[in-house]
């Protein structure tokens, strides 16, 4: 395993759970008089049992080309990008809710074991097909939450991938996909899109020194989508073809040109309602007539697919999975969405001092709780959870105690008594890891930029005064649908504010948003990352009675759709994190 959440040694022996509706909490307690000794909360999600790929029924074959074998009517475009199992089918390739990643066959599920490679979370993977022409093995584009990239060539469910070939600076951009083979030579290329919407294309070289070409502009105004998909060939040229999803649901196909530089024709309309899936996911051609599927899956975690018409529409649907089936895998490789990283999770403290963690099902739930500490641990500590620091993908810790931050244990100095508030939200400076915010009792607002290892945290940036109107801020994750970071804040009138996240440093955010009023009805607001399994962020508030509501992130006009309850009893927590 290549994730550090499968590395670090268990940090508490036994445990005592406390079972509400499923799920784990390992944690070293801080205690009220002393700042964390040397661990943090060491958190393990449990992988789900995982589902086999699902199988389609036996397509009729097109009579055109293709099905007559004309051999220039069959390149890459059109063949499978991720057959690891060699029965000319692509499989499926997931992130699972514990950070592993595996390979699903109709008959198997096993790990995507990499030799040589980083270890750093892994937040997306591009499958590619034979990059080399070679045997016929896939080649699989793996990108790191700090921005690098890493090529694994041969794949398969009997060996390991060994590394070819590696980069950085990804961190650019915030979807990376491949539409399948753009110019005709058999390899499938390589697009990439940064957050103000140019796409930039990456031609395949054939040399495996370096597997692509530097990149080249492409296409203005792809921000307004949501969702990204490579699809292969669906429209018969055998070049690749792309779709796109806004977020009120809308889908457009973009057709083929065989012109590199410029890959698309216009885009056409396809019908709404596609706001319904978390995630949208090319998987070649299932069923062997000739033209690529996709497949959907429903926010409770059931797939569905869309069949091909070798016209660029889709002119089957059916359910391919038991209700809910497929909630635990966290990131389809290919789909179309923005992934998430760094949170996904809330904690709380109960009023005896113990703490409990909730992670995310990825359909919207909390798990269960647990914990593992004894009652008062936790009580009078100043802590807050954050957006993870580091590239291991989890949140991390931190507590004042003594003027001291430390986080996850590790003591980052002294000076920070000043502070009555601090926010990780995630990346806000564009370099991939996760930010810190804090605010003085004057109302200042700070930044703090962290290291890419989080091994410390840089010279504070001021970003700007007047922060003491909010008696809440709060936020983990992507809220405007560009992959950046974002911030919530409630005055003291209870009016919500959103503050986009701009990527830069020396002005973190731009001008506010109002969202409402009314926010003085709940006691509690927490960032919690993505709990719906689509990549945006999502929060939760609580109300003094103890009920919890999710509020998802990432809607089409309002930013938020309206809020929707999944727990109650929450009055027993004074501390959500």
């Amino acid at each position: 395993m290549f994730s550090s959440r499968f590395t670090r040694a268990r940090r508490l022996a036994a445990c005592t759970a406390l079972a509400v509706s499923a799920g784990m909490l390992l944690a070293t307690p801080a205690s009220a008089g002393s700042p964390v000794s040397g661990a943090g909360v060491e958190t393990d999600r449990p992988a789900a049992t995982q589902p086999l790929m699902p199988s389609t029924p036996p397509g009729a074959a097109k009579a055109d080309a293709r099905a007559a074998g004309a051999e220039d009517a069959a390149p890459l475009g059109a063949g499978p990008r991720s057959d690891v199992d060699n029965d000319g089918k692509s499989d499926l390739l997931v992130r699972e809710i514990d950070g592993s990643l595996t390979f699903v066959t109709q008959t198997q599920a096993v790990e995507f074991a990499r030799a040589g490679g980083s270890s750093e979370f892994v937040k997306e993977m591009i499958p590619l097909g034979d990059l080399d022409l070679s045997d016929g093995r896939p080649e699989i584009l793996t990108l790191s939450v700090t921005g690098g990239v890493e090529l694994y060539g041969n794949a398969s469910t009997t060996d390991f991938s060994q590394r070819r070939w590696g980069s950085g600076g990804f961190h650019i951009y915030n979807k990376v996909f491949t539409p399948g083979d753009v110019n005709g030579d058999r390899r499938a290329d390589l697009m990439a899109r940064t957050p103000n919407g140019d796409l930039y294309i990456f031609l395949a070289s054939g040399d495996a020194s370096y597997p692509f070409m530097g990149r080249v502009l492409v296409g203005h105004g792809w921000q307004v989508y949501d969702q990204i998909i490579g699809l292969g060939d669906n429209d018969g040229d055998g070049k690749g073809d792309v779709l796109a999803r806004t977020p009120d649901g809308a889908l457009k196909f973009y057709g083929s040109t065989g012109d590199p530089l410029k890959p698309f024709k216009a885009p056409v309309h396809m019908g709404h309602g596609w706001d319904r899936f978390n995630q949208i996911l090319p998987v070649d051609d299932q069923d062997g007539d000739g033209d690529t599927e996709v497949w959907a899956r429903e926010k409770d975690g059931t797939l569905r697919a869309y069949g091909g018409s070798g016209t660029g529409v889709y002119d089957t649907v059916e359910t391919i999975s038991e209700p809910g089936a497929w909630a635990g895998v966290s990131q389809f490789a290919g789909a179309g969405n923005l992934p998430a990283t760094g949170k996904e999770e809330l904690l709380a403290r109960d009023k005896a001092g113990r703490l409990y963690w909730y992670y995310s099902l990825n359909n919207g739930k909390l798990s269960a709780r647990e914990y593992l500490d004894e009652a008062g641990n936790w009580a009078g500590a100043n802590i807050t959870n954050a957006s993870s620091f580091d590239p291991n993908g989890e949140s991390d810790l931190l507590e004042i105690w003594n003027g001291h931050l430390y986080v996850e244990g590790k003591d980052f100095g002294g000076g920070w008594g000043v502070y009555n508030l601090l926010v990780g939200p995630g990346d806000l400076n564009g370099d991939g890891s996760g930010d810190l915010l804090a605010r003085d009792r004057s109302g200042n607002l700070y930044l703090y930029q962290t290291h890419r290892l989080g091994t410390k945290v840089y010279n504070r940036v001021h970003v700007s005064r007047g922060w003491e109107t909010y008696n809440w801020v709060f936020g983990a994750g992507d809220y405007t649908n560009d992959g950046r970071a974002d911030i919530l804040a409630r005055t003291t009138t209870g009016t919500l504010y959103l503050f986009p996240g701009t990527g830069k440093a020396d002005r973190p955010f731009a001008s506010r948003i109002k969202l409402g009023e009314g926010f003085n009805a709940y006691s509690k607001l927490v960032g919690t990352g993505d709990l719906t399994g689509d990549g945006k962020g999502d929060f939760v508030a609580a109300t003094p009675s103890g009920d919890l509501y999710r509020f998802d992130g990432g809607a089409a006009k309002s930013y938020f759709a309206p809020r929707f309850k999944i727990g109650y009893g929450f009055q027993t927590y004074n501390g959500l994190y």
